[in-house]
């Protein structure tokens, strides 16, 4: 599909949601039903559990594979754990941004998927930030984005190749893997192709509908700044393969999010594929990454290593 045809195909799709909206919310949606849809823990009576169990795995593996932990930033949130297997030299780097609706969880959250990495030939990095209300959501995008350029520069130090950066995320970190993707490094201080690829998981990368929930009551944001933070108006700056994943159980609009996301990349050519996981809610997706033999992991360690 080129360009052209492909900016006709998502203006009308968002034209068709700005008319649909007219019925209601969103789309067809009640505001209730918007909250609700953008609520995860209404549709995983396990989230508590399944949440908890971040910690307790990740600590786990934290405690076999002791990470190092560097400082990309001034703020004490601005930290990053590096799990690298022995004498790693020009391995390839997956850096994973944590969920937490933008307000909760960190890193030591999301030490659990280390193994399928550096047991694989990979060096797997999950990062840190400052979550609301202590910055906004716009600084937490910068700060992201600090932190691959920190990576990029410096990961080879660590036995990592600098020339082949992945990105991935679970939930509103999949939002912000999205920012990431859609990033004009020579912005930021890096160069064009920082990124060779990505994988956003339960991620949501239109903020418009996002902002029409409840959400807005603790994320504030500029009509501006919701363009800028929505991946799916920035596509043009996506030169790589993506991965999406979600699962069947998640919200309806989260499953939405996704479909689109992945209309969207298939029709530029840039679709490395979609997984859809069967009978797994939100939080249970990003667990598909803590063991080597899944369908997920199997895709990312491909699209890693080719």
């Amino acid at each position: 599909m080129d360009r052209r045809h492909f900016n006709l195909m998502l203006g009308a799709t968002l034209a068709m949601s700005t008319q649909a909206s007219a019925a209601g919310v969103f789309l067809n949606y009640t505001q209730q039903e918007l909250d609700d849809a953008y609520d995860q823990a209404k549709w995983a009576p396990n989230s508590k559990e399944v949440i908890a169990r971040y910690a307790t795995d990740s600590a786990a593996v934290r405690q076999k594979y002791p990470p190092k932990t560097e400082k990309f930033g001034p703020t004490e949130a601005e930290t990053l754990d590096i799990f690298a297997p022995q004498g790693a030299k020009d391995l390839p780097v997956m850096v994973f941004i944590h969920g937490g609706a933008w307000r909760a969880l960190t890193k030591d959250d999301a030490s659990a998927p280390a193994p399928t990495f550096i047991e694989n030939g990979c060096i797997y990095v999950a990062l840190n930030f400052a979550v609301i209300p202590a910055v906004r959501l716009p600084d937490m995008a910068q700060q992201c984005r600090a932190a691959m350029v920190w990576v990029h520069k410096n990961i080879a130090r660590f036995g990592g190749d600098p020339n082949r950066i992945f990105v991935s995320g679970h939930s509103s970190g999949g939002h912000l893997c999205g920012v990431i993707a859609t990033t004009d490094w020579t912005k930021f201080g890096g160069p064009a192709d920082l990124l060779k690829g990505a994988v956003p998981m339960s991620g949501m990368y239109d903020l418009y509908p996002v902002m029409l929930s409840q959400r807005s009551s603790y994320v504030k944001l500029s009509s501006e700044e919701v363009v800028a933070l929505s991946p799916m108006r920035h596509l043009e700056q996506i030169t790589f393969p993506v991965l999406v994943v979600h699962g069947d159980k998640e919200t309806p609009e989260f499953q939405r999010h996704s479909r689109e996301f992945t209309t969207v990349l298939a029709g530029m050519g840039k679709l490395a594929g979609s997984i859809v996981l069967s009978g797994r809610n939100h939080f249970e997706v990003p667990e598909e990454l803590n063991k080597a033999d899944t369908e997920v992991s199997k895709a990312v360690l491909k699209l890693m290593k080719g």
